[in-house]
């Protein structure tokens, strides 16, 4: 019998990114995502969670339970706003 693994996947991504580097050109805009990707990651571990992967401007992330993930994803939010 195979046992299933509870949790709950997040993938977080930096929206508009393709036109950030158009605007401000590569170095900076590759800076800017950096810091967006570290901050994802950062508040992943904080509610609990384990970063996957990382792909450029992505974040794919497990988390426990939902409730953690959407606590993660609203924290997310609000930090790049």
């Amino acid at each position: 019998m195979v046992q299933q693994a509870a949790g709950c996947v997040l993938f977080a991504d930096v929206s508009g990114s393709t036109k950030l580097y158009e605007t401000v050109g590569d170095a900076a805009a590759h800076a800017a995502i950096d810091l967006c990707v570290k901050l994802f990651a950062n508040i992943t571990e904080q509610h609990g969670g384990r970063v996957i992967k990382t792909i450029g401007d992505e974040v794919m992330a497990i988390f426990p339970e939902a409730p953690q993930a959407g606590r993660a994803a609203v924290d997310i939010q609000l930090g790049v706003t």
